[in-house]
């Protein structure tokens, strides 16, 4: 792969988001990237939109939830 772009393992392993939500990001114009033909159709990700999404390229910060998350800890209750 190119270094502008990375497969959707490679993305997902930098963002720490699963695979699923880049494709949704990517399908909903969020994130740049396209199909290629590699042996199989593959999402490749734009690695310059992946860091304008993620706050910090290398990982995402736990203090901000994601959109949807909330992170709990064990001994609260959910309400």
């Amino acid at each position: 792969m190119t270094a502008d772009f990375l497969t959707l393992e490679e993305a997902s392993a930098i963002s720490g988001l699963h695979p699923n939500s880049l494709r949704r990001l990517l399908r909903a114009g969020t994130l740049e990237g396209y199909k290629a033909v590699h042996g199989r159709r593959r999402w490749l990700v734009s690695a310059a939109s992946l860091r304008a999404y993620a706050p910090s390229f290398k990982s995402f910060p736990l203090d901000v939830p994601a959109p949807g998350l909330v992170l709990k800890k064990r001994s609260e209750k959910l309400t």
